[in-house]
């Protein structure tokens, strides 16, 4: 046993285990110099019942003072109050890290969203990408803090995706709920409950609803050009005009739905957002165009994809195809025929939780969002009947009969 210095530790260099005599010095600590020349600073005890090793740092970026000290530290705040450093730094060693959660996400939670079809699927893992980039994907899972979650999202908001950086957010924190969530055959959870999620509370950037609704003439146009483009995928955006139905709805389609009541399309609750079965009287339009894909469609899709056995997967091309054709702008959506169905419902008078029950909709609020077009008929009738009266008395004015009199 040496009292270990500075210069001693710098010259000696022999391989070897030197344990500190300074009267200062913690019991167990201790330099070791290996083969290679590599010198390093540890900390031997016993806890329960079993001897450990902590490994400190390396000299010379650690100093013998600043080492010596920091082994001190650990005897009285840590090892003396029964923690084992050497554990805690292993298991940080072996902790998940970010890819491992992405990998993770990409297994329990990413297959729970059939509803939303594959299209969904492949825009999330690209969002995970994005994530791990933007996080580290080699940086610990417990290590993520609200700073870097804030940092994220502010690097793609200043990207001029301000929209993307809230739907990034969202799944990064639907990622790391996982995390506290303690797995089957593992002793705790990847974050401890203290640290929380460090997406909850993050600010999103202020979004402006995207309500498009089509004009008659924009219709007309939309089904003209879907008229010229071959293949089921036109035939898919035009069932989602005659039903109003979410476009994964109709991509996921299957025959089973439409043959267990004539006239009905039934929904399992596995393709609907509500995770609801949802039932929805076809008009003669919608039933004609199911017979009519009945005649031609082969197997158990109602739109059948590219690959075998497996539905149609994407809109994209014949919604492109379609803006090219009509003339619509960037910002129409295939989404948008959801909206003007709805909107057609409401502007002919229909209430709001007949429109409810024809979307889907499991909530009033979800379809109060159509109240302002039920106001049309309202004020139509409220027109004429102030046409009536501001006229009243001047020529070629039409007369209002009075209830009861001749």
């Amino acid at each position: 046993m040496i009292e270990l210095t500075s210069d001693w530790v710098k010259n000696r260099t022999a391989p070897g285990i030197i344990w500190d005599g300074h009267d200062k010095a913690p019991t167990g600590f201790g330099l070791r110099i290996h083969k290679s020349g590599t010198k390093s600073f540890f900390l031997n005890y016993r806890i329960e019942g079993k001897e450990r090793r902590h490994t400190i740092g390396k000299w010379p970026t650690w100093t013998v003072q600043v080492a010596r000290a920091e082994a001190k530290r650990l005897r009285e705040e840590e090892i003396d109050r029964g923690h084992d450093p050497a554990r805690d730094k292993r298991e940080h060693r072996n902790a998940p890290t970010v890819q491992d959660l992405i990998n993770r996400y990409i297994k329990e939670h990413l297959p729970t969203k059939t509803a939303k079809g594959e299209g969904r699927a492949k825009d999330e893992k690209k969002m995970l990408e994005e994530i791990g980039k933007l996080l580290g994907k080699d940086r610990k899972v417990a290590d993520i803090d609200n700073v870097d979650a804030e940092a994220m999202h502010k690097s793609i908001t200043d990207s001029g995706r301000p929209v993307r950086a809230n739907r990034v957010a969202a799944v990064a924190r639907k990622m790391f709920s996982l995390a506290l969530r303690r797995r089957v055959n593992e002793d705790r959870p990847w974050r401890d409950a203290t640290q929380g999620n460090p997406f909850r509370g993050l600010e999103r950037n202020t979004e402006e609803a995207r309500e498009r609704f089509f004009s008659q003439n924009e219709l007309a146009a939309i089904s003209e050009a879907l008229a010229k483009y071959p293949g089921v995928a036109a035939d898919c955006v035009r069932l989602i005009m005659l039903t109003g139905c979410r476009p994964a709805e109709a991509m996921n389609a299957q025959w089973t739905e439409f043959d267990k009541e004539p006239g009905y399309w039934i929904k399992p609750s596995a393709h609907t957002k509500q995770r609801r079965v949802h039932k929805l009287p076809l008009s003669p339009p919608a039933i004609e165009l199911v017979d009519r894909l009945r005649k031609k469609q082969k197997g158990e899709w109602v739109f059948p994809g590219d690959k075998p056995g497996k539905p149609l997967a994407a809109l994209w091309h014949v919604w492109h195809f379609v803006r090219k054709e009509t003339g619509l702008g960037q910002d129409a959506r295939v989404y948008d025929l959801r909206h003007t169905f709805a909107s057609v419902g409401a502007g002919g008078g229909l209430s709001l939780p007949i429109i409810g029950k024809l979307l889907g909709h499991t909530q009033s609020r979800t379809t109060q969002r159509y109240a302002h077009l039920a106001d049309d008929p309202v004020r139509e009738a409220a027109e004429k009947i102030t046409n009536v009266i501001t006229n009243a008395g001047k020529p070629g004015a039409p007369a209002v009969p009075i209830r009861g009199q001749s």
